[in-house]
């Protein structure tokens, strides 16, 4: 992928800013989560010193990748929760108005410049500079909590997976119901899931979640082409047709705290993207891949 003016920028984690404090990471979760605490204390599947060890490792073997553009109200806080489960972060700025490279930078994020092509070509950008064996996308908006990254990772930890999605219907979204816009969200991404079920003979239940994880080598070798948002069911559709393996897990789709959505529901070009890039995964022809 050509890119010009290529650039890349890195800092030394800042203390907390004013930005994370519309980033409501876990609010209203407390009784939630107390509740089936307690009951697995009681079943003897945890311990009760296990809820008062406050220190996380970031995993070595994960790097977060954040595409981002005019979200430096978010992206700060974001990166730096982040950094508390992957070992590097790194957030391609596309071509942002405000100051979103400089406040990733200053949040501890490699900083990688490019055109602005798009949320797709961003994540074929980062795959260039990612050393560790797993990478994790997540969006800057604060959408997805960065404390689901260990859920991601496992099943490729534990070898069962190569490549893991986080599912909004299993984990539930703030984003998916409540106007047309959702509506269309929702139906279209239904749709797209339904046809990707069929054609793979898989049972999916989100296929249009951002909030993945893949091993780096298989992200590589996908020859993936999408430059904008049809890069996750492309993903998806490429992962399957190769014989790699494929598994998802529940996490929460949060409001966005700040910015706007990037995908225009009201544009012939969104539809057509979409429309082309789906008939052209469908028609994949399946391989068997030994190193799956």
């Amino acid at each position: 992928m050509a890119t010009t003016d290529l650039r890349i920028e890195s800092a030394t984690p800042s203390p907390e800013t004013s930005s994370g404090d519309i980033l409501k990471f876990g609010e209203n979760e407390e009784t939630f989560v107390l509740l089936r605490a307690r009951r697995m204390i009681r079943q003897g599947r945890l311990q009760s010193h296990d809820l008062v060890r406050h220190t996380e490792y970031p995993d070595i073997a994960v790097t977060a990748v954040i595409p981002a553009r005019n979200e430096a109200t978010t992206v700060g806080a974001v990166v730096r929760e982040c950094l508390h489960f992957a070992a590097r972060v790194i957030v391609v700025e596309g071509g942002s108005t405000d100051k979103t490279a400089a406040v990733a930078a200053a949040a501890g994020a490699l900083v990688i410049r490019d055109e602005g092509k798009g949320k797709g070509a961003a994540l074929q950008l980062a795959i260039r500079h990612v050393e560790t064996p797993v990478c994790v996308f997540v969006d800057a908006d604060g959408s997805h909590d960065p404390i689901d990254i260990p859920l991601l990772v496992a099943p490729i930890h534990a070898g069962t997976a190569d490549h893991v999605t986080g599912s909004r219907l299993m984990g539930g979204s703030d984003e998916l119901h409540g106007g047309g816009d959702e509506f269309l969200r929702f139906t279209g991404s239904a749709l797209i899931t339904c046809l990707i079920n069929m054609r793979f003979g898989v049972r999916l239940s989100d296929s249009q979640n951002g909030f993945r994880a893949i091993r780096t080598d298989v992200f590589r070798h996908l020859g993936l082409s999408s430059k904008h948002t049809t890069i996750e069911m492309e993903m998806i559709m490429a992962t399957l047709a190769a014989g790699y393996r494929l598994a998802e897990v529940p996490t929460h789709e949060r409001p966005r705290a700040a910015g706007y959505s990037k995908i225009s529901l009201s544009s012939p070009f969104t539809w057509l993207s979409y429309g082309w890039r789906l008939v052209e995964g469908l028609c994949r022809r399946r391989t068997h891949n030994d190193a799956a």
